[in-house]
């Protein structure tokens, strides 16, 4: 694996076990002619529903099911099995993508870069068969959890975006959307708060979540306490903040915040239970054209608040907004993760983030982590230890309380 990741292990080896929110096909695995059973002896592991390292262990794969994790040389290993010499190296989940449009011809790329799963955030009729060729083995890609098309007003922005204009037409929008699939309400920008207070409470009682922007005529405050569950790239936050507000499109509204009103924010946050997602990584791009100082004041003010949120709220997801030409499909995930580190998230939460806290908003934590019964590895990715000792890393050696985000 590339980027972040080896550079929190020291560049250390990693193993990337690809877990059940992401391995391959029945079909591709079939005919992938690895032996029934792996055995990874001497590894590392990272669980990541907890933080701790588990050092010198044996974990044992029986066909795409981990059958056994424990101190090596307390299991048996069959005499057919395929033996890899994990001795420094790391073993973990396939990290999740938050924040994605996905784009066939970038499917590889994620896999590639270890991300196994992709929230994608802007549903499209094409979208259902490719989910199903990849399931199908015809094609190698990540497991898709979707979010509908965009609710917007008029004129649309993106293409197939789900016009509204009148709070009578959501609950019927909302039913639609559930009837094609999709696991999640978008809501975009324009929406006047009318037509999004009828769209969150259409979907309540549909029992649908709601996640996207926070409409620039919607208060942060208003759309927290409405209870949509995902908030996007920190939208609200900023003209909750600002002191010069040019808009949520426009980077330099970041420039000058008023800090003292984070910590009511943050604690509406917590107590309503949200997730953010704030993709770092992309301001990085979009700042490039301003002055070195202002864009030093965006990001920064990002950070922080993301630190802030953090602290008290804990629920950080990582996501890159990848699939619209200004982050990479796949890498970039690596460069949000050092995002979330440079705004003050310990390493741990910052791979929390994204693996098993996006396993658990995807509903899918039963298999998010390194033990028995999860999905075994598929295909092993190393890169060469470049270091002349072990690495050092910094996760807690010792159990830690299980994160109860």
């Amino acid at each position: 694996m590339s980027g972040w990741i080896l550079r929190m292990l020291g560049r250390a080896t990693v193993v990337v076990a690809v877990l059940a929110l992401g391995s391959l096909s029945p079909r591709i695995r079939a005919s992938s002619g690895l032996p029934s059973t792996t055995a990874f002896v001497g590894v590392s592991v990272i669980p990541v529903d907890h933080e701790v390292v588990l050092r010198d262990q044996t974990v044992l794969v029986q066909g795409d099911r981990i059958m056994a994790v424990a101190p090596t040389g307390s299991v048996e290993i069959p005499a057919d099995a395929q033996w890899i010499d994990a001795a420094r190296k790391y073993l973990m989940p396939g990290l999740i993508d938050m924040h994605v449009h996905i784009r066939e011809q970038e499917l590889s790329a994620y896999v590639a870069n270890g991300i196994t799963s992709v929230r994608n955030m802007w549903g499209y009729r094409e979208l259902p068969d490719i989910m199903r060729r990849i399931e199908s083995g015809a094609v190698v890609g990540p497991t898709i959890y979707s979010a509908s098309p965009g609710f917007d007003a008029p004129p649309p922005y993106w293409p197939q975006t789900q016009i509204i204009d009148d709070p009578r037409q959501a609950d019927a929008l909302v039913a639609e959307q559930i009837a094609n699939g999709w696991l999640f309400i978008k809501v975009y920008q324009k929406l006047r708060p009318a037509v999004y207070d009828a769209i969150l409470d259409s979907a309540r009682a549909r029992g649908i979540r709601v996640v996207g922007h926070v409409p620039t005529e919607v208060p942060v405050e208003h759309a927290l306490a409405a209870g949509q569950v995902s908030l996007e790239h920190l939208h609200g936050y900023d003209l909750a903040i600002t002191r010069h507000n040019l808009g949520p499109f426009d980077p330099a509204t970041w420039v000058d915040i008023d800090p003292g009103k984070l910590p009511d924010l943050a604690e509406r946050t917590r107590l309503a239970g949200a997730w953010n997602c704030p993709t770092l990584a992309i301001y990085e791009v979009f700042t490039r054209g301003m002055a070195p100082m202002d864009r030093d004041r965006v990001l920064g003010n990002r950070r922080l608040v993301v630190g802030v949120l953090d602290a008290s709220a804990g629920r950080i997801l990582a996501g890159t907004d990848s699939g619209i030409d200004y982050t990479e499909a796949g890498t970039s995930i690596h460069d949000e993760l050092d995002q979330l580190v440079a705004s003050g998230l310990p390493p741990y939460k910052a791979i929390w983030g994204a693996t098993y806290g996006g396993a658990i908003f995807l509903g899918q934590v039963a298999e998010a982590t390194v033990a028995i019964g999860p999905r075994g590895p598929w295909s092993v990715e190393a890169a060469r230890h470049r270091g002349p000792r072990p690495p050092k890393i910094p996760l807690s050696e010792e159990p830690a309380r299980r994160a109860s985000l």
